[in-house]
C-alpha cells in the first residue's frame, strides 16, 4: 500500500502512532488510512499451503464465511474509534484491507468484501437465451451469528469514509512489478493467469486470459509500460460518509460509489484484473496454455 501511495505521487507520512499514515497530494486534499489484515482462524503457511477451496456458490461468495471474516476485521477496527483521535477528528479516515484468511483467498474473496459493505451480491439468470447479472440483496451474512450486511448501506458507520482493498497483496506481486518493467531472472519465465474484468453491461463472469509478464502485450495492458503498483486497487466509497475520501487522492485506482442510488465504478486503467495466479517456470519447459491454467483456476 505504502508503494501504491507514492506511485500516485502523495506525501506519506507517519507522525502518529494510529492511523498508520497521513496521505496528501500536492493540491492539498488529505487523509488517514489504518491498515489491516483479514487473518485466518488458525494460522497456515503462506509459502506451501494447498489453496482453500472456492465458495459453492455465489450468495456462499457474497454473504458467506470470506464475508463475515472481513466483517470481523472492519468491526475490530471501527471499535477503535480512530476517527474521534484530535490529529483525525473532521477528515476523511479509510481502511485499507488486504486479505489472508485463507491460502489463496485473494482468487476469491473480493465478492465477499463488497457483501458485506453494500449488502448487494449478483446471480447469473438467463435471460432471451443469454446469461445476465441480476442484484441480490441480504440485510444479514450468512452463519448462526446473523451478522448485519451492508455497512454502507446506511449512515450507521459514516465515520469510515472508503475502505481501500487488492486483491494483489502477495509476493507475487513483488515479483510481477520488477520482472514486467526490467525482465525475467536468466532462465526463468513468469506467467499470470486469470480473469480480466468484464465490463460489458450484465456481465458477471470475467474474460480469461494467461499471459507471460515480459510480453508487449502485458506490459501493454497498461500505460506506463509495465505492471504499476495501483493496477489492481479499488476504492469502495462510503455514500454516507461525514468526511468523504477525495477521489483525487488515488487517481490511479477503481473507484465504487453511489450515483443516484446506484453503486457505480470508475476506473482509471482499462484493464481490471478480478483474481490472478503466477506460475514461475523454467524458461525450457513448453509454455502451458490457457486451457491447462483455467482448468486448475476458480470456476465461479
Amino acid at each position: 500500500m505504502l508503494a501504491t501511495f507514492r506511485e500516485q505521487g502523495l506525501l506519506v507520512t507517519q507522525p502518529y502512532e494510529s492511523p498508520d499514515f497521513r496521505i496528501e497530494n500536492r493540491h492539498g486534499g488529505s487523509a488517514w488510512v489504518e491498515a489491516v489484515t483479514a487473518n485466518p482462524a488458525d494460522p497456515y503457511n503462506h509459502v506451501n499451503a494447498p489453496p482453500s477451496a472456492l465458495p459453492a456458490d455465489r450468495e456462499e461468495a457474497f454473504f458467506g464465511a470470506g464475508a463475515l471474516r472481513f466483517a470481523k476485521t472492519i468491526g475490530n477496527k471501527l471499535a477503535r474509534n480512530y476517527d474521534q483521535l484530535p490529529h483525525v477528528k473532521g477528515q476523511p479516515f479509510a481502511l485499507a484491507i488486504a486479505d489472508f484468511q485463507a491460502p489463496a483467498s485473494m482468487i476469491w474473496s473480493r465478492e465477499g468484501l463488497i457483501g458485506y459493505l453494500y449488502g448487494e451480491g449478483a446471480e447469473e439468470v438467463e435471460i432471451d437465451g443469454r446469461m445476465h447479472a441480476r442484484p441480490t440483496k441480504a440485510s444479514h451474512l450468512k452463519g448462526k451469528a446473523r451478522f448485519p450486511a451492508g455497512l454502507f448501506a446506511d449512515a450507521g458507520h459514516a465515520e469510515l469514509s472508503a475502505v481501500i482493498f487488492s486483491n494483489a497483496c502477495s509476493m507475487a506481486k513483488l515479483n510481477r512489478v520488477a520482472v514486467s518493467g526490467q525482465g525475467a531472472p536468466s532462465g526463468l519465465r513468469y506467467m499470470r493467469i486469470g480473469n480480466f474484468f468484464d465490463r460489458t453491461p450484465g456481465a458477471l463472469r470475467g474474460i480469461p486470459f494467461c499471459l507471460d509478464v515480459t510480453s508487449d502485450e502485458y506490459r501493454n495492458l497498461w500505460p506506463i509500460g509495465s505492471e504499476p503498483w495501483s493496477a489492481e486497487i479499488e476504492v469502495f466509497h462510503n455514500p454516507f460518509a461525514h468526511h468523504p475520501l477525495p477521489f483525487e487522492l488515488l487517481p490511479e485506482a477503481t473507484h465504487w460509489f453511489d450515483q443516484d442510488g446506484e453503486t457505480v465504478c470508475r476506473s482509471f486503467y482499462e484493464t481490471s484484473i478480478l483474481w490472478s495466479q503466477t506460475l514461475i517456470q523454467n524458461d525450457t519447459d513448453p509454455p502451458p496454455t490457457l486451457e491447462q491454467l483455467m482448468s486448475k483456476g476458480p470456476k465461479a
